[in-house]
């Protein structure tokens, strides 16, 4: 199994899909400051999915467990941040939108913690593949489910990562 990379996805493709689906996640630009939408990209059915990371809230300590997220610890099992499958996005294919994290000239603190979270991903990789498809067919699978009202329409963003493709290569001819 490949290793996982952090990624980056371009602001104006998240843009395009908000237009689309309201559980798509934006970061929102703050006034002097932007914070990089950060992930993993996962290959689920035909498509690569972005997966985006959540630094870790105290309120995630209500969530109850289920397939649309998965908790990702330090070695001392503190919490840092969940990866949030609910939220997941195709990316596509021929486009580049998304661009492998460069964090080298972070500071210290901000490195420490990018280098904590890849070991636990990366040493976790078979259950969060697992968790990503098992959200995936919950939602394009199954009719009714409690899941479904908190994802992405991962079928109905399929079709606009495809238009995406089309839209863009048409306008680079």
């Amino acid at each position: 199994m490949e290793e996982l990379l952090f990624y980056t996805v371009d602001k104006n493709y998240i843009k395009y899909l908000t237009e689309f689906e309201n559980h798509v996640s934006y970061n929102k630009d703050e006034v002097g400051h932007s914070r990089p939408y950060l992930g993993i990209v996962l290959k689920i059915e035909n498509y690569e999915y972005f997966v985006p990371l959540y630094s870790y809230k105290k309120h995630y300590q209500k969530y109850k467990n289920n397939p649309s997220f998965f908790f990702v610890y330090d070695r001392r099992s503190n919490p840092l941040a969940i990866i949030k499958f609910s939220a997941m996005i195709p990316v596509p294919k021929y486009i580049k939108v998304t661009s492998l994290l460069e964090y080298n000239k972070s500071d210290k603190k901000y490195k420490d913690l990018i280098s904590a979270e890849y070991r636990y991903i990366n040493s976790n990789k078979k259950e969060i593949y697992k968790r990503a498809n098992k959200m995936y067919i919950a939602v394009t699978k199954h009719k009714n489910n409690f899941l479904k009202t908190i994802a992405c329409n991962f079928k109905l963003l399929e079709e606009k990562c495809l238009a995406y493709n089309t839209e863009s290569n048409n306008n680079n001819l």
